[in-house]
């Protein structure tokens, strides 16, 4: 039965690795919380149902990933050292693009969409965790310059303080 359990749970990771970008601990993650579910439901288990609203699977797909773990009865180690940075930040920021410091890959043009799926990582915990300084835009210096030059060509900061001025008179003429 381990064989099935395992053949059906390579299976399901190959193709959700196939159409998802993962980084080796969410594979290994997700392995673990696979192989866990589907060993729940061979014994007459009840499985964990990811919900449908936008912020449930989140949430059920953590618990499941917590609830795993005791299941394989191997946990991952979790250590107070912060893993070793895949580069420098003279590397990882340039003004083209910027790279990630955790698994090292390249060519974005920002990283808090990056950090939050593959790694898990809010972009303060990131800069903490790599020493990068506060001022340090998590952007391509050119990309943010770009979308500069064109909120200035729109006119947005005229159009949003004529908005507020719109709001503020609308609530004290109310």
């Amino acid at each position: 039965m381990s064989t099935d359990l395992i053949d059906l749970t390579a299976d399901i990771v190959i193709a959700h690795a196939s159409v998802t970008e993962m980084s080796t601990n969410d594979l290994l993650r997700e392995i673990k919380t696979v192989y866990a579910t589907l060993e729940a439901l061979s014994k007459g288990g009840k499985a964990l149902i990811l919900g449908t609203s936008d912020k449930e699977p989140k949430a059920s797909a953590k618990k499941l990933r917590e609830s795993a773990e005791p299941l394989t009865g191997k946990a991952e180690e979790k250590t107070a050292i912060p893993p070793a940075p895949a580069m420098t930040i003279e590397e990882a920021f340039k003004p083209d693009q910027v790279a990630c410091m955790v698994c090292g890959k390249t060519g974005m043009k920002t990283l808090k969409r990056h950090l939050a799926s593959a790694h898990d990582l809010k972009p303060g915990q990131y800069k903490r965790q790599f020493k990068i300084p506060k001022d340090q835009p998590l952007a391509a210096t050119e990309y943010v310059e770009q979308r500069r030059r064109i909120a200035l060509e729109r006119g947005l900061g005229e159009k949003l303080t004529a908005a507020r001025e719109a709001k503020k008179n609308k609530q004290m003429g109310e």
